[in-house]
């Protein structure tokens, strides 16, 4: 279980209530929610909360004027959670309440609040509710998020099936080292040494997060070494990389020597590892033309803009990061589902909430939702990060089942797919039959929500 605190101001005690109407532990399976109303009387409250505070893995923080005016706010739970956000022992989320200074409190302004924009919910009239679910999502992601690194630090010391895919996750999540290959020709080594000195002067005053190895000092102690030496030390520098780039003046230069050396050990653990890239730099372009198709595979650089290679790393560390999101898949407590249903029709559906709640009996699984006015491209984004998908047809006319209907093929993958249709004497002429072969389990009303829901969640966890 994930504890979460939440710091507030006791004037403001009608801001948390209707906070708790949404977070509840219904609505969080996998979190502890506590604040000082649940201190037991007689209690030392002061001990109480500190020690509240010392055990909590989100802090929730209800920002309004008399929270940043409390002096025990700020001295005592405002400055143990930032300490402990620090530390990297807590995530700490403002909650932006109602309109407030906050210039003086930049510590709370470089945060990632919620909503989104700094907006107050106090300002949002009748959508501040919307606002109060999407907090709801957000801290149960972060909850997932936090469960998911607990699983997978658990893992690496255990040696089971997850233990190595865990290990790899720990190794590429912080890796930002790029191996860059020594040349054997003058010419290859003034372009690796010109590069190098850009990269300097990137990371002194654009705090460029990659670090290019070996190093120029390095590669003096590497050629000074053994030739059985330096193929090992070549091959563990490049085992701490996420991704190499080998430097080509002309076309033969990968055919012998220690060029080819570099290139081999770099495709021999490129097929051994959860995820490497090797990039081939070709500063002329026209060596392209003389390179065999094999060579051509590779992610290419042409030319001698810096800039494009500062582009292709950065585009192979997105396919990294991406990489490691779909590994800790495996690691999550839970699995997500997105469901599309058309609001103004369909949200006091008693089939449509049946499905709902029959879905979050098992505290396996997160459930989110489509809400309405949502950009198209959001909805697409959702679908896309989630397991499992319902679209809930309901009353919905046919144009916008068609349009989500599109959103699910698109993201199919391995995902599953249920469809939801309500009884079908509903007042709708559409061939609904259209769907079958877009989904894998298909509600045909009420008698076949059991069996098929069933099939849905058990699909979810089966095995990829």
């Amino acid at each position: 279980m994930i504890n979460l605190f939440i710091s507030y101001s006791h004037e403001d005690e009608r801001h948390l209530k209707q906070l708790r109407t949404f977070l509840s532990d219904r609505n969080c399976p996998n979190i502890r929610i506590w604040d000082d109303g649940k201190i037991e009387p007689g209690a030392e409250w002061d001990a109480e909360i500190k020690n509240r505070l010392d055990e909590a893995h989100i802090v929730l923080l209800l920002i309004t004027q008399t929270f940043l005016n409390s002096r025990y706010i700020n001295n005592v739970e405002l400055n143990t959670a930032l300490e402990n956000l620090d530390k990297k022992k807590t995530r700490v989320v403002p909650i932006f309440v109602k309109d407030c200074f906050l210039e003086p409190y930049p510590q709370i302004t470089r945060l990632q609040g919620l909503p989104d924009n700094k907006r107050f919910l106090s300002t949002l009239g009748d959508a501040a509710d919307r606002e109060y679910v999407q907090i709801v999502k957000k801290i149960n992601e972060i909850a997932g998020e936090m469960l998911t690194d607990l699983q997978i630090r658990k893992s690496i010391d255990q040696q089971d099936e997850q233990s190595r895919a865990a290990k790899d996750i720990e190794m590429l999540s912080d890796n930002r080292k790029v191996f860059l290959s020594i040349p054997d020709s003058l010419s290859g080594r003034e372009k690796r040494k010109e590069f190098l000195y850009v990269v300097m002067g990137r990371k002194q005053y654009e705090n460029w997060p990659y670090e290019i190895v070996p190093g120029i000092k390095d590669w003096e102690a590497i050629e000074k070494l053994p030739e059985t030496e330096r193929s090992d030390r070549m091959l563990k520098l490049i085992k701490e990389c996420a991704f190499a780039i080998h430097i080509m003046m002309t076309a033969d230069e990968l055919d012998e020597g220690f060029d080819l050396l570099q290139y081999n050990l770099a495709i021999t653990h490129e097929k051994q590892a959860a995820f490497f890239s090797n990039i081939l730099w070709l500063p002329n372009p026209l060596v392209s033309q003389e390179l065999d198709e094999k060579l051509l595979m590779h992610p290419t650089v042409l030319g001698n803009n810096f800039e494009t290679i500062f582009r292709m790393i950065e585009d192979k560390n997105a396919e990294k990061e991406a990489r490691i999101k779909a590994m800790r898949h495996d690691f999550a407590p839970h699995k997500k589902v997105y469901m599309f249903y058309d609001f103004e029709k369909d949200h006091n559906s008693m089939l449509r909430i049946k499905l709902k709640n029959m879905m979050e009996t098992d505290k396996r699984i997160l459930i989110n939702f489509s809400i309405p006015g949502i950009p198209f491209e959001k909805d697409r984004a959702e679908a896309q990060e989630s397991e499992g998908i319902c679209l809930y047809y309901g009353q919905s006319n046919p144009e916008w089942f068609v349009i989500r209907q599109s959103m699910l093929i698109d993201a199919k993958g391995n995902q599953q797919k249920m469809l939801c249709i309500d009884d079908p004497d509903i007042d709708l002429k559409y061939d609904r039959d259209v769907s079958k072969n877009a989904f894998n389990h298909i509600i045909k009303g009420k008698d076949r929500i059991d069996f098929e829901l069933e099939g849905f969640i058990n699909g979810l966890f089966a095995p990829k």
